[in-house]
């Protein structure tokens, strides 16, 4: 179930497990608000996000998500 944009840097690690792949999350911690997509917790605890910023620089938005994806997947 998706929900409104969260605040990721204020969820304990269990409530971002319960986060649905492709939820829209933000933070503040360590930098100016970022907007990102959420695809995964990695077995090593990983949180795998798809940051806007990052996905500006690479230049190719659809092809960064699905490599996030995979990654989180894998």
């Amino acid at each position: 179930m998706y929900r409104k944009t969260v605040d990721i840097g204020r969820m304990t690690d269990q409530e971002i497990k319960q986060l649905t792949p492709g939820q829209w999350v933000y933070t503040t911690e360590d930098r100016p608000l970022w907007r990102g997509r959420f695809w995964g917790v990695k077995p090593s605890g990983t949180i795998v996000v798809a940051w806007q910023g990052n996905a500006r620089n690479s230049g190719d938005w659809r092809r960064y998500q699905q490599a996030l994806r995979t990654y989180a997947r894998g």
